[in-house]
């Protein structure tokens, strides 16, 4: 086939690959996740698999900063805060740009207008100083007014601007700009750019930022469809629930009737402070979605069972007067975020949230108990461990994706690591540069089947319940990173464990029949020999009237009652008593001379601990884990281990002989004597 770049989609996740250069996609440094334009195609058709930004959206994109820059002064002489209060002025007006370009883009395109011309940047751009603030004032605002603030607080009725020559330059600024035409997305790169030249970064519009990448990998993870109802308790500009969004429309076929479902019935966000119009303005944006964004504090109104998918980046650190309404007593928010998000899902909802990696192993009461909570009444899918500079630079706190499935208890979680997220590790106040190192192609690519990598490993909840409840991947790595470490028994196990039985000893015919019957004593006098013989057999009678299985030549025999961890390889078919395990392999990737060789050297403390029990002995048996190398690594150590075997056996022929010259030499000198 003469194809140059393939699209590789599972409905959720999407990658791109370039068949010449054998790379991903890269656009400005970052891998492609998404479908392309046909205009943006053929960029990578002619130019190859890693294009950058045209010269003039890069002039454009320059040209904003210092349009940023300017205004940033000449508000602060305004007298406007720094940070939020400067950017959502700011935010007005870039607001009036874009939605009168996307009104003549309409035009262009034979559809009808939204928002009429009078209202539009043309209307008051070359105007003069005083009649322009005029007009935005008293005739353009309050149209914005009645248009959009039915649904809250989204335009004032006047700018905060008083000084007419301070608004025309900034209005000059931005009419010199093409803000549409590009492959970048202005809006998100103005709130960017805004956040890095802030002086107070980290304190104001910091805690509103997640970065873009980090987002649209939790979007497509927890991929939110058509029909669904989106839900962000602490959405800031409205970062997630732009992504969705955008999501969603780019996988349905966009009737009136979907378009209008989308838009009034599958966003909703809240967010405490003043970010929440922000937010509405940017869903405005990008084709509406705003009329359930709204300004207040979530954890003070809790909502139960409402919403299919969650996306969220709480903020972090904070304190509550509200814990009791979740059934906490803590004035740590973080808890009580979690358990918000936990509570707002319908059954079988879908939850993406970040989390501080302190909620995750702090050892307080009421982090364990959410944790529990979280863990017993949620299917937790995965912990996605980031390190400290994803959000740099404003916070260096380390943080966790959390991803769960409300309505059924956890199996088994899965741990990956992201030790390089696609950008430098720096502290640079103007942001990371994008690099090629990247894990999270590894994570899109492991995600389906959650398999084990060196980043990556899965633990069962009985073990994380047996330390606390603890969610952290150090927790867990040293036992059971990189060589896999899989259970012995159960559903997900590598064998199907048989107990054996004991037929009654009042019936005497039972006995001393042709069929060999296992005891722990015959596993000790083996000595590494396959069982052939027992020291007692059963009777066909026997058999039939006792619980007995039947276990076949070269099966692994295991003693796991009084005494643990002796091993024995079936010589023949046979039976066994209730004291010895038979490990019949079912899963293709286990040799079972590696059992046999394995198991006598793990530390089977665990099982060890039910072993005096009657009922929870296998149970406990099927979850002790073992390390799972590849095939041929079993058989290298299969190899090597016989070959000692064969020099123990030399030994001890050797010991045996040595023994016995000494008992001569005795009688010899007895005989003299």
């Amino acid at each position: 086939l003469k194809i140059s770049i393939l699209f590789v989609a599972d409905g959720a996740i999407i990658e791109s690959y370039d068949r010449r250069s054998k790379q991903g996609l890269r656009f400005d440094g970052e891998l492609v996740t998404t479908l392309l334009s046909e205009k943006q195609l053929l960029r990578f058709v002619e130019e190859g698999s890693d294009i950058y930004t045209p010269d003039p959206i890069r002039h454009t994109k320059q040209e904003l900063i210092t349009v940023f820059s300017e205004a940033n002064d000449l508000l602060r002489k305004e007298g406007l805060r720094e940070g939020i209060e400067r950017f959502t002025e700011f935010s007005n007006l870039l607001f009036l740009k874009l939605i009168s370009e996307i009104e003549e883009d309409r035009k262009g395109s034979g559809e009808p207008r939204i928002l009429e011309k009078k209202y539009c940047w043309d209307s008051f751009c070359k105007k003069p100083a005083e009649e322009m603030i005029d007009y935005i004032n008293d005739t353009i605002l309050p149209r914005l007014v009645n248009r959009y603030n039915h649904s809250g607080d989204v335009f004032q009725d006047k700018l905060l601007i008083t000084t007419p020559e301070t608004l025309k330059r900034i209005v000059d600024k931005l009419s010199a700009l093409v803000l549409l035409d590009t492959d970048s997305d202005v809006k998100g790169d103005a709130f960017e750019y805004f956040l890095k030249n802030s002086i107070s970064v980290g304190n104001d519009l910091g805690e509103y930022f997640t970065a873009r990448h980090i987002v649209r990998l939790m979007v497509d993870l927890v991929d939110p469809r058509f029909g669904e109802i989106v839900y962000d308790p602490a959405c800031g500009t409205g970062g997630f629930l732009i992504q969705a969004f955008r999501h969603i429309r780019g996988k349905v076929r966009q009737t009136k009737q979907r378009l209008k479902i989308l838009k009034e019935k599958t966003i909703y966000g809240r967010e405490l402070t003043g970010t929440a119009k922000i937010a509405k303005m940017n869903m405005i944006i990008i084709g509406d979605g705003h009329t359930n964004i709204t300004q207040e504090d979530s954890l003070r109104s809790p909502v139960k069972n409402k919403f299919d998918v969650v996306l969220t980046n709480y903020p972090f650190s904070q304190e509550t007067d509200y814990s009791s309404y979740y059934g906490l007593e803590t004035e740590s928010a973080n808890p009580v975020f979690l358990k918000h998000v936990m509570d707002a899902l319908i059954t079988k909802g879908r939850a993406g949230v970040i989390v501080p990696e302190g909620l995750l192993f702090d050892e307080g009461s009421q982090f364990t108990k959410v944790r529990r909570m979280l863990l017993e009444t949620c299917e937790v899918e995965a912990v996605i461990s980031l390190h400290n500079f994803v959000f740099r630079p404003y916070t260096g706190q380390p943080t966790s994706i959390l991803i769960f499935r409300k309505g059924s208890q956890t199996k088994r979680v899965w741990f990956f690591d992201v030790l390089e997220d696609g950008f430098d590790k720096s502290q640079r106040k103007k942001g990371r540069r994008p690099i090629k190192a990247n894990d999270l192609p590894l994570l899109r690519q492991l995600w389906d089947d959650k398999s084990n990598s060196d980043q990556s490993f899965s633990i069962d909840f009985d073990v994380i319940k047996e330390h606390g409840y603890k969610l952290t991947a150090d927790e867990y790595r040293k036992t059971h990173a990189k060589a896999g470490w899989i259970p012995l028994g159960g559903d997900d196990g590598l064998c199907d464990i048989m107990i054996g039985g004991t037929p009654s000893t009042k019936e005497r015919h039972y006995y001393d029949g042709p069929n060999p019957w296992v005891k722990i004593g015959d596993i000790t006098n083996a000595n590494g020999r396959p069982i052939v013989e027992t020291e007692n057999t059963i009777t066909d009678a026997g058999v039939k009237n006792s619980s007995v299985k039947l276990i076949r030549k070269g099966t692994v025999l295991l003693s796991f009652k009084l005494s643990l961890g002796k091993v024995a390889i079936a010589g023949r078919d046979l039976y066994t008593n209730e004291a010895v395990a038979a490990l019949v392999p079912k899963d293709k990737r286990v040799l079972p001379k590696y059992l046999y060789y394995i198991l006598p050297r793990l530390n089977l403390s665990g099982a060890r601990k039910a072993s005096k029990g009657k009922t929870s002995s296998k149970g406990r048996l099927a979850k002790v884990r073992i390390p799972l190398p590849s095939r041929k690594v079993q058989a290298r150590m299969i190899k090597a281990m016989a070959s000692k075997e064969a020099s123990i056996k030399q030994y001890e022929k050797r010991i045996a002989r040595a023994h016995n010259d000494q008992g001569a030499i005795v009688a010899r000198i007895v005989r003299k004597a």
